[in-house]
């Protein structure tokens, strides 16, 4: 079982690896994990991030039934995101991926929804069939 990136937490055969291989075949870029070093000693860990540092992506896998808790992971990884395209140079794009089951929390009329395009963060589902739908068009 091979891990991807330099955190180890992502390995090949995961649900993880297929979601940052889809989001980059459409981006166009290489998506791998990593560890930030921010100024002041900070350690940052990001699910993706390509090489130029221009998109930044955190992912909610989870395949199972849609709980709470998995919402305000997706909050948080969206308020981390922002505050980091606020603290690199890079100014990068920002997307969040969840699964299918976890959609339901970014329909039309959540808030969740409205504060992702607000904050000009993407959402996508990663669909069963391994497509991926934006949910901020």
């Amino acid at each position: 079982m091979g891990h991807i990136g330099t955190t180890g937490r992502i390995t090949e055969e995961s649900t993880e690896h297929a979601m940052l291989q889809a989001l980059g075949a459409l981006l166009k870029v290489e998506l791998v994990p990593r560890t930030l070093l921010l100024p002041g000693n900070l350690r940052v860990e990001v699910e993706g991030i390509d090489a130029a540092e221009s998109v930044l992506v955190q992912l909610v896998p989870y395949l199972g039934e849609a709980r709470s808790t998995h919402r305000m992971g997706a909050l948080a990884d969206m308020f981390k995101l922002t505050w980091l395209r606020g603290v690199l140079p890079t100014r990068p794009r920002l997307v969040i991926c969840v699964a299918e089951p976890q959609a339901r929390f970014f329909t039309p009329a959540s808030w969740p929804l409205s504060a992702a395009r607000a904050q000009q963060v993407d959402i996508y589902v990663f669909r069963a069939d391994g497509s991926l739908e934006l949910l901020t068009a």
